[in-house]
């Protein structure tokens, strides 16, 4: 008899007890119970994880956040089984885990060369490039339930400098770099590597999102009179030499007009070279 014989609610004791993410990779029976197990249990493993490692306070929903498992359902029932934290959660701002948008890049790259190599798009699916991100992709609706969610406080948007923001321009989704920044993402992280990336792609009106603010995002409260004289906003990054001399190695015409015409960025010798 071996551990796979065991019954399923033995092995969930098992698996509380043990506490290890080795367990149900042991073999496919195993790996296929736990990944059946309701979110109930998914929840007391995460507290039995949290009691083992006896985290600080502030860092508890940023450690449960960085499992995989910790989704929507998840994270309810664990709001359920411990009613004592509820407002020592609200306390402290979570950062927001890395694995949610670590894959991005590699999806967005897996369906465009998909997309080369096939000759007509699969029947009820086309390519990333024929059917964009939508509102739907993950991770953004797992990130709107976060920001609304009233258990616990929203989550530092620019969490590990901003890794998020520069993962959704990275892989071109849209509708998550929009999200991020109506939550105060901003694009200056390390030298403003998010802008460059939407530089090397020549994609201007990703460029103009990341630079400027919309009026949608501080006018949201719909307070604003019909007719009123709208205040120009401050952009998110100042353009740089660095970012123009970026926009001429890609040869992006409209960008690096956007960049000269309308935000006054004077080139230095070494650009001024390169458009000779």
């Amino acid at each position: 008899m071996s551990l796979a014989d065991l019954p399923v609610e033995l092995l969930y004791e098992v698996g509380l007890y043990a506490v290890s993410p080795a367990l149900p990779r042991t073999c496919k029976v195993l790996y296929a119970i736990f990944k059946a197990s309701p979110a109930s249990y998914r929840a007391q493993y995460l507290v039995a994880c949290i009691e083992q490692s006896h985290p600080r306070e502030d860092v508890i929903i940023t450690k449960l956040l960085r499992y995989p498992i910790c989704k929507e359902d998840v994270l309810e029932a664990y709001f359920r089984m411990t009613p004592s934290k509820a407002e020592s959660r609200k306390r402290w701002v979570p950062e927001l885990p890395r694995h949610l948008f670590r894959s991005l890049a590699t999806t967005a790259k897996s369906l465009r060369s998909s997309s080369a190599r096939c000759v007509a798009p699969r029947r009820g699916r086309s390519a990333r490039e024929t059917l964009p991100w939508t509102e739907l992709d993950h991770p953004l609706p797992f990130l709107r339930y976060l920001y609304t969610c009233p258990h616990i406080h929203p989550p530092a948007v620019n969490s590990h400098e901003g890794y998020a923001l520069t993962k959704a321009v990275q892989s071109g989704f849209v509708p998550l770099i929009q999200f991020l920044l109506n939550h105060g993402a901003t694009p200056d992280w390390k030298s403003s590597l998010a802008v460059l990336i939407a530089i090397s792609r020549r994609d201007l009106p990703m460029v103009r999102m990341l630079v400027e603010r919309s009026e949608t995002t501080h006018a949201r409260s719909g307070r604003e009179k019909v007719g009123a004289k709208r205040r120009r906003l401050e952009d998110r990054v100042s353009i740089t030499p660095k970012m123009l001399r970026a926009a001429v190695k890609c040869k992006a015409q409209d960008i690096i007009e956007y960049f000269t015409r309308e935000k006054g960025c004077i080139p230095d010798i070494h650009t001024l070279l390169m458009l000779e």
